[in-house]
């Protein structure tokens, strides 16, 4: 078996443990609240969403992914900054060591 068909199969495991926890922290809310859960037919696999929704929920996953040459400047960018900076606090502490030896 690949690497990758294990990992997907332990994500399918944990979403379905998550799923199960879900149910059963609703069920204690309900209780508490004193609400009748509603009827729930006998846990089936999810069959697939029609055709109508898969084309908008794509088009809004790229409308809000990033473009990766815009994240590749981003970091660029971050690490020249850190740079900078670590660069002014050398210059910094150097100053400070020399302000303070040249008084004595």
């Amino acid at each position: 078996m690949s690497d990758r068909l294990q990992e997907l199969l332990r994500q399918k495991a944990l979403l379905a443990e998550q799923a199960a926890w879900l149910e059963r922290e609703i069920a204690a809310e309900q209780a508490r609240a004193g609400v009748t859960p509603p009827a729930v037919a006998a846990t089936a696999p999810a069959s697939p969403p029609p055709a109508s929704t898969v084309a908008p929920t794509e088009a809004l996953f790229e409308q809000y992914r990033p473009n990766p040459q815009s994240v590749q400047q981003e970091v660029k960018r971050g690490c020249y900054l850190y740079f900078l900076g670590a660069l002014v606090l050398l210059g910094l502490g150097l100053l400070a060591i020399y302000l303070v030896y040249r008084h004595r």
